[in-house]
């Protein structure tokens, strides 16, 4: 292992994301065993619902705004239809 290098802002972000991935990596531990591979393949499946997640997210955020300009542009019609027949 290296010692005293310094930790980077990315090896950090590694680190919060997986401390055990960041340090195999860290130690220069390539995945030879099962379990190594196994950990690699949960991460990426892990990596493809996050995506899924986002993707979902956006599509909620856009129907949200959608929302609200329907909102809005029924409040305006209501109000120009009271100060038209009123």
């Amino acid at each position: 292992m290296r010692r005293n290098k310094a930790i980077s802002a990315s090896e950090i972000s590694q680190y919060v994301y997986c401390p055990v991935s960041w340090y195999l990596k860290r130690t220069g531990v390539e995945p030879q065993s099962f379990g190594l591979k196994r950990g690699i393949d949960m991460h990426q499946k892990a990596g493809g619902r996050l995506t899924l997640l986002d993707r979902r997210e956006r599509a909620a955020d856009l129907f949200r705004l959608l929302g609200y300009f329907s909102l809005i542009a029924a409040i305006l019609l209501a109000g120009w239809l009271l100060w038209i027949y009123l």
